[in-house]
């Protein structure tokens, strides 16, 4: 199996305005690949600044070793519609698991934010392909600059039900490539595993 799986430091970095990304193990070399499938291109160029042209569309990105030769033999996919949750899905087409927005008012956590300073609170969850919950993701966000102090996220920590510490990403945003650099403390069972590998790739993707 590829040591995407067996690395605990994973560095996921997009390579254009493109949803094409590059995944690299502790020491800067290329684990894995991760590539638009399915779905709408966003837009290139200097259209890319008016935004990826997506919205509402549907995408799918494929994630493979990165030595598996031209057929690329999927490891598992990412599938993100906007208004619903991102499915983690395996390579024979079985759902791993969903990657789920929780439902807390952070337009208005973000406005009170700006007149109490305050920093507001934004999570989300792992679920398995039952819908049990096995991980909670809080952000750590951080005001921007200008008139409207935009908070942006720029680390997580992945917490399961009982407490424990799993892992933490750190954020490095850019305008067209993002990188996510993920350490994971622990040698986790599936489907936990591929779920906190894929999490940055989820995210990404709801910010497309």
């Amino acid at each position: 199996m590829t040591d995407l799986y067996g690395s605990s430091i994973l560095k996921i970095e997009q390579q254009s305005s493109q949803l094409e990304y590059q995944i690299a193990d502790a020491g800067d070399r290329a684990i894995a690949v991760a590539e638009q499938v399915s779905g709408p291109k966003p837009r290139k160029g200097l259209r890319a600044l008016l935004g990826s042209g997506l919205k509402d569309a549907r995408v799918v990105v494929q994630v493979s070793g990165a030595d598996s030769g031209p057929d690329k033999p999927p490891l598992f996919y990412v599938d993100h519609q906007t208004g619903a949750p991102v499915a983690i899905v395996g390579a024979d087409g079985a759902l791993v698991g969903r990657y789920v927005h929780q439902p807390v008012d952070e337009m208005h956590q973000m406005a009170a934010a700006r007149l109490t300073g305050r920093t507001p609170a934004m999570t989300h969850r792992l679920v398995d392909a039952h819908d049990r919950p096995v991980c909670e993701i809080a952000w750590t966000l951080r005001p921007g600059g200008g008139e409207y102090r935009a908070w942006a996220p720029v680390a997580c920590d992945f917490t399961t039900l009982d407490g424990a510490h799993i892992a933490h990403v750190d954020v490095h945003a850019a305008a067209f490539k993002d990188r996510y650099d993920l350490q994971l403390m622990f040698q986790l069972n599936e489907p936990l595993r591929t779920l906190v590998i894929a999490a940055p790739l989820a995210y990404d993707l709801t910010r497309s």
